[in-house]
């Protein structure tokens, strides 16, 4: 039988990953392992995990990385140690589980069609309801997500639909040749890794079965974005980010130009 993953990483989420950790402690059904892993924190995160440490359950893991890794290369580390047939949930350390039923709802779906390796769903933002997510008056998240609308449409150059929460089996990334998540210098991917780690996945999986049957969307918001009250403030760290979200596009724009690579045999 599958087993279910869970995988947190994140630099300064501060108190935001205490309602990562406990929406996940509150699920009807827990876990086989969740993994928070801390990438070198300058802020309380450090003492925060290790007061939760001390009474954590059994299936709670948390590592403090010595060096920065940053989101994709800490998600894969641990994605290639588990079995192929085995289930990971990425829940972004300052994000949480809007309900308490949303591993269960993930692990059903995988378990009544033997054929799905990825299921995303929809998101709201921290600062929405449930009742009125993506239609505030104010500004809101960037984007919600939405199905993919048919077989003809290509990760690498049709607008972004995927990313919270998302879900896939292991052995949808095992065969995804490395190439893919290095950037033009060979280093790993240090932002966009939303698409680092998505477009491979649904470009293999489209090019195996000629379209998207092994993928699923989940529209109801079963995940929780933690922007800010003010999404017009960022999330965590200096007030100016807007080198970062370049720097975010470069690499994104970068995937997309490349595209996938088959690597070598």
């Amino acid at each position: 039988m599958s087993k279910l993953h869970v995988i947190s990483t994140g630099r300064n989420p501060n108190n935001a990953v205490r309602n990562c950790i406990e929406s996940i402690a509150r699920q009807t059904v827990l876990p086989d392992s969740h993994t928070v892993i801390d990438d070198m924190s300058s802020d309380e995160t450090p003492e925060i995990l290790k007061e939760i440490d001390k009474k954590g359950p059994a299936y709670l893991k948390i590592i403090n990385n010595t060096e920065r890794k940053y989101r994709l290369k800490n998600i894969y580390d641990h994605v290639i140690t588990k079995s192929p047939e085995d289930i990971i949930c990425i829940v972004d350390s300052d994000d949480w589980l809007a309900k308490k039923n949303v591993l269960f709802t993930i692990k059903e779906a995988y378990k009544r069609d033997s054929k799905l390796e990825y299921i995303y769903t929809n998101f709201r933002c921290a600062h929405e309801t449930e009742d009125n997510y993506g239609e505030s008056d104010g500004p809101s998240c960037p984007a919600h997500m939405r199905r993919i609308p048919s077989k003809d449409w290509y990760p690498y150059r049709d607008p972004w639909i995927t990313s919270h929460m998302c879900t896939f089996k292991v052995k949808a990334v095992m065969s995804i040749p490395v190439e893919n998540f290095l950037d033009w210098d060979g280093k790993w991917f240090r932002m966009a890794t939303d698409h680092a780690l998505a477009m491979p996945m649904l470009h293999i999986l489209r090019e195996r079965d000629g379209d998207y049957s092994a993928v699923k969307y989940i529209e109801k918001p079963l995940y929780v974005h933690h922007w800010a009250e003010d999404p017009n403030t960022p999330r965590v760290g200096e007030q100016d980010e807007s080198h970062i979200a370049a720097f975010a596009g470069q690499c994104a724009d970068f995937i997309r130009q490349r595209g996938y690579i088959k690597g070598s045999d």
